[in-house]
């Protein structure tokens, strides 16, 4: 079985785009998850999707949606760190990257306590 989706010059890991979608069937992908997938693709185009990225006109569902696919890219880096830590550190930036721009905060981010501030 083809485990690649994509078009005819870019192709994406079904588990990555079942990853970014939160699902186990991928049917149909709305773009801003196949610009999520480029991204992860190949992390060193990140610099060249910004402008994508903070262009995204989304309505408040696939706000939520985006937000809970970079979570989720997010944690399943951690989880996967020790089998290639260099891919994961590489896609758990690119995913704290556009949350930061997105939503500027990171919604995994440690929280500071009034005695560390203080």
């Amino acid at each position: 079985m083809n485990d690649l989706i994509g078009e005819i010059d870019e192709k994406y890991s079904i588990s990555d785009l079942k990853l970014l979608m939160g699902i186990d069937e991928v049917s149909e992908t709305k773009p801003f998850i196949i610009l999520l997938a480029r991204a992860l693709n190949d992390p060193f185009r990140l610099p060249w999707l910004l402008k994508d990225i903070c262009g995204l006109c989304l309505d408040e569902n696939e706000i939520s949606d985006l937000r809970m696919a970079l979570v989720r890219v997010q944690v399943d880096a951690e989880l996967r760190m020790n089998e290639d830590i260099q891919r994961y550190q590489q896609r758990r930036y690119v995913a704290q990257v556009i949350e930061i721009l997105m939503f500027q905060e990171l919604m995994l981010a440690p929280k500071e306590t009034e005695e560390e501030i203080g």
